[in-house]
């Protein structure tokens, strides 16, 4: 499982650990939470298993709305190429992104 999306945001390596960190926790709290005794199917597991995805959701969320998707290093460099006359992307690669972009 992947714990961050190349590109996505521009999130640093601390968030996506604390992230990782998060999902690890609820995970191992759905492992040791015990289910009835006295019924097999009791939904205890499975609400415990609900909550813990709702507070990883609501976490990972909060997380995303802290994120820029500009990168203000980036912009800079692309600009100063524009300027100078030097910034020639690749239009092959340009079609390739193109392409996979209309395929999702």
């Amino acid at each position: 499982m992947a714990n961050s999306i190349p590109g996505i945001g521009g999130s640093s390596s601390s968030q996506q650990v604390d992230l990782l960190e998060t999902s690890r926790a609820a995970q191992q709290n759905v492992q040791t939470t015990p289910q009835s005794a006295s019924d097999p199917a009791s939904p205890t597991g499975e609400a415990a298993s609900l909550s813990n995805l709702g507070s990883f959701i609501a976490t990972a969320v909060k997380l995303a709305g802290t994120q820029s998707s500009i990168r203000p290093d980036k912009v800079a460099s692309l600009k100063a190429q524009i300027t100078a006359g030097t910034y020639q992307p690749d239009p092959d690669a340009v079609a390739a992104r193109v392409a996979a972009a209309l395929k999702s």
